[in-house]
């Protein structure tokens, strides 16, 4: 049986369509319990941000277990493909710890909560860009839910921002992270 040049160009567009797919999910699968995490992370530390302000070693200490934490999870979920790419994740998160060093230094957050919720949205906007680099609409829509859930507590919640990012950012990473698994 031979194949006509239209069948054989549909075949080759379901064959990449199902390929862009499989790579969709896998990073879903990849991502959720990074999700899990720092959603936990998140819970605990702007939490205890709104219970106990006088706190202050809690977001760092806790920022450097999740990152372990991740690494850690990286590392056993790791690919052949994501070997080739392991000196590019260091440089990036490199770029952007100096990149938010520099922005600090030239434009000084002048309260607590506009730092607690510049990493949110920084957070946010990598979720869309991995969303758009990769088709994965569901990190568009996790990217856009957080960031629009962010602004909306920094300016209409003030005094129970810590409060608010605790249980809708928190839980917001949680239950990403179902929904990325369960795709």
């Amino acid at each position: 049986m031979t194949l006509s040049r239209d069948e054989a160009a549909s075949t080759l567009r379901d064959i990449s369509k199902t390929e862009r797919r499989s790579s969709e999910l896998f990073g879903y699968r990849f991502g959720a319990p990074h999700l899990f995490l720092w959603g936990a992370i998140w819970m605990v530390a702007y939490g205890a941000g709104y219970y106990r302000p006088h706190w202050t070693l809690v977001w760092p200490v806790l920022a450097i277990a999740g990152s372990i934490g991740s690494f850690l999870i990286g590392w056993r979920m790791k690919t052949g493909r994501a070997n080739a790419f392991g000196w590019r994740f260091g440089g990036t998160f490199l770029s952007v710890v100096l990149f938010i060093g520099a922005l600090f230094a030239i434009m000084p957050p002048h309260t607590d909560a506009q730092v607690a919720a510049f990493f949110p949205i920084l957070v946010a906007l990598f979720y869309l860009l991995i969303g758009v680099w990769t088709g994965g609409s569901r990190m568009i829509v996790l990217g856009l839910a957080m960031g629009a859930l962010t602004l909306y507590g920094f300016f209409n919640l003030a005094p129970y921002f810590a409060l608010w990012m605790a249980v809708v950012g928190g839980g917001g990473l949680i239950l990403g992270g179902f929904w990325l698994r369960h795709a």
